[in-house]
This record gives C-alpha cells, sequence and structure tokens, in this order.
C-alpha cells in the first residue's frame, strides 16, 4: 500500500516534468523560428540585424497615426576596436519621383520627414549618421507610410524599403 502511493506520486511527479519539458520545447522552436525570420549581415566588423516582422505594406496615415505603427528594428553592433561612423540608408524599390514625395518616414520617432527631403547619395535616402564606439549596440526605430494627401491611384501595394548599413 505504502509502495502504491509512492508510485502514483512518482507518476504524477514524472508527468508534470514530461508536460514541463514539451512545453520548453514547444517555446524554443517558435524562438528559433522568429530568430529565423531577421535578416543579419555582417559588414566589416559590424553586426547588422533587420527585425520587420509584423511590419505591414504602407498605408495612408496622418503623421500621429504613422508614429504609432510598429516600425523596423535596425540593430547595429560594432564589433571594431575602435568607433565607427555609418549611415543608415533606405533603397525604395521603384524610383517614381511622385511617388516618393508622398512617403513619410521616422527614424526613432524623433522626426517625421518626406522621404525626398532626406539627403539622397548613391546608396540610397540617407535615413540618420551615428558614431559607435567599440562593443555597443544602437537600435534604431524606422517607421513609413504614405501621407494622407496622396491619391489611390499612386498608393502602390507592392513598393518595398530596404534599409542598409553604409560604413563611413
Amino acid at each position: 500500500m505504502v509502495v502504491s502511493k509512492q508510485l502514483k506520486k512518482q507518476i504524477i511527479i514524472e508527468i508534470f516534468a514530461l508536460l514541463f519539458l514539451i512545453g520548453v520545447i514547444v517555446y524554443a522552436v517558435f524562438a528559433i523560428h522568429k530568430g529565423n525570420q531577421n535578416k543579419v549581415s555582417s559588414i566589416n566588423g559590424m553586426v547588422v540585424v533587420v527585425d520587420d516582422n509584423g511590419v505591414k505594406n504602407l498605408s495612408k496615415h496622418s503623421d500621429g497615426e504613422g508614429l504609432e505603427e510598429k516600425g523596423t528594428k535596425f540593430n547595429v553592433t560594432n564589433n571594431n576596436e575602435d568607433s565607427v561612423t555609418y549611415e543608415v540608408v533606405v533603397m525604395p524599390s521603384k524610383r517614381d519621383e511622385d511617388l516618393l514625395k508622398n512617403i513619410k518616414i521616422s527614424v526613432d520617432d524623433l522626426y517625421v520627414s518626406t522621404l525626398t527631403e532626406l539627403p539622397n547619395s548613391k546608396d540610397g535616402y540617407v535615413l540618420t549618421k551615428y558614431t559607435l564606439n567599440p562593443g555597443y549596440t544602437k537600435v534604431h526605430l524606422i517607421k513609413a507610410w504614405y501621407s494622407l494627401s496622396t491619391s489611390d491611384d499612386l498608393v502602390e501595394s507592392d513598393l518595398k524599403l530596404e534599409y542598409h548599413l553604409v560604413r563611413k
């Protein structure tokens, strides 16, 4: 009788441990899957991770609504021994000036500007320039949307914005 109670107790403990282990494995699979969706690259000792999970196609918003949208996280880590100056640039998939002047963009929720107002280089439109000390990471939050005054025939659902790091 005593052995039977101890056996039942041991079986219950093992069932809970097994359920806990299954839960941890399921969580790990989802975490790995989410991590694999990020774009990771390395440029001369700089590691860049672009996380645009959950970012929808550009749509028409007021500036306030655009700033409330979920943005793209652009993480930069300096693995060099010296400070590095870099630029974050955006390259639109289309070069139509009428379309691009209707795109609003915000970096780190500090300012809102029209894409064509930003400095233009051969690499794209310069969103921000930053100097990063060795061993540090900087996270930039980039949000983009069409201005409310954009006509419906200009709004393109297939317009893509690609973000890149340019080391200076």
